[in-house]
């Protein structure tokens, strides 16, 4: 019988993580490739040894997360062209990853490595990004994998919090490594014009230096932890390659829509989500479900008159619950609301904790955290989670829950020894 008890991560499924984090902005079809090896080294190793490893108090969401996507199609109005087996298996592939990740435990060395070749991945993505950007003529930068700006620059929020994490820790290499991570993530925000970015950079600095600061000065570190943040991202925006970026910002806050058209795709949204409320549309769905013709029909059958300047069509919702509002309704709404609650649940009282903890320890729980800011922060003006920024984001803080729960710093959360 397979039982629900603790068990070390094996050499070939640490090898297959660190390519698939290092792959992530990199490679489309390797990430791909090495996160279902992982997933078959993983079943081989479960029956070798007769375990599943420790349930992750983070698994029920995720898997809740996709299962409503192979169940929404079904009973969408979209079904003939948003099928689940054309919506459903990659995001499916990413959360099965996630999840297997997160039932083992994880030496210290494990876990370093793994850190190692996310940062790694990511910096190398930046430098690739402005190599290839200087040949290709295009308006910005962008990772390989990832092949869009915006997703790009959410997924060096990884990387940047992952290295905040390092500056924790007594690693001289990694230290330097989570700083070369930092500035990276710093020097990519000027071309990529994301002002969502440069918001969600500023507020994970604030984060990072106020758990610092609060642990040590209170309330005076808390207003210095975020003027240093606002400084630190005001002195990256005063450089000359943020001239672009300059003007952008500028435009944005002396226009009449601030927020970039987010409230107007907002409203299409809830114009249509009562259609198909429980469990949404499927991925993918958000473009065809919002569109025009639909909501025009919606609010005819209202008895509600179309204003083009309240509404606007997009293919995502620039927003993480907007998006899932569609997607995964209402329960998708819950279910990615209360992961992120849980991620800030498990992790904040290891990084205030005043008690002497090991500085990887603490320093690991801080990127985490960080990580699930960055979702939290960006998912109000972006829709986070869903691609390769996702999947590197959510497999570090499964790797980092494996590693606290193998060092017995989470308590009944782990869930060890129980039957399944």
């Amino acid at each position: 019988m397979l039982t629900s008890r603790q068990r070390s991560a094996s050499f070939l499924e640490v090898c297959f993580i660190c390519l698939v984090t290092f792959c992530l902005p990199l490679f489309e079809a390797p990430k791909n490739i090495f996160s279902a090896l992982f997933l078959i080294t993983w079943i081989i190793q479960t029956f070798r040894t007769k375990s599943l490893g420790v349930n992750c108090v983070f698994n029920w969401p995720i898997l809740g997360l996709a299962s409503v996507l192979w169940v929404a199609p079904l009973f969408s109005a979209y079904g003939d062209t948003i099928t689940p087996l054309n919506s459903a298996p990659r995001w499916t592939l990413l959360a099965l990853f996630v999840i297997g990740a997160a039932r083992l435990d994880y030496s210290r060395n494990q876990l370093l490595l793994i850190c190692t070749a996310l940062l790694v991945g990511g910096v190398v993505a930046v430098g690739e990004s402005f190599w290839v950007w200087h040949f290709n003529g295009k308006a910005y930068p962008e990772f390989r994998s990832v092949g869009a700006v915006n997703h790009s620059s959410m997924y060096t929020l990884v990387p940047l919090a992952v290295g905040l994490g390092t500056l924790y820790m007594r690693q001289r290499w990694l230290l330097m490594l989570g700083l070369l991570a930092v500035v990276s993530t710093l020097a990519f925000l000027p071309p990529s014009r994301s002002l969502v970015g440069g918001v969600t950079i500023t507020a994970v600095l604030t984060v990072a230096i106020s758990i610092y600061a609060v642990r040590r000065w209170s309330f005076r570190g808390l207003l210095i932890a975020i003027a240093a943040g606002a400084i630190i991202v005001g002195g990256v925006l005063m450089t000359p390659p943020a001239a672009n970026l300059r003007t952008e910002l500028q435009a944005r806050i002396t226009s009449d829509d601030i927020f970039s058209g987010r409230g107007k795709i907002l409203n299409s949204a809830l114009a249509v989500w009562d259609r198909h409320p429980i469990v949404g549309t499927g991925w993918f769905s958000f473009g065809p479900a919002t569109s025009e013709e639909v909501v025009r029909e919606a609010l005819e059958a209202d008895g509600l008159e179309y204003d083009p300047n309240v509404y606007w069509h997009y293919n995502h919702g620039h927003n993480l619950w907007t998006t899932m509002l569609i997607e995964r309704g209402l329960v998708g709404v819950v279910l990615v609301t209360l992961l992120l609650f849980l991620y800030f649940r498990v992790f904040l009282p290891i990084v205030l904790s005043r008690d002497q903890k090991d500085p990887v320890d603490r320093g690991i729980a801080v990127g985490a955290l960080l990580v699930a800011v960055g979702f939290a922060v960006a998912g109000l003006g972006n829709t986070t989670m869903m691609n390769e920024h996702g999947q590197a984001g959510m497999a570090f803080i499964a790797v980092a829950y494996g590693y606290l729960r193998g060092r017995g710093l989470l308590g009944a959360t782990a869930g060890a020894g129980r039957q399944v």
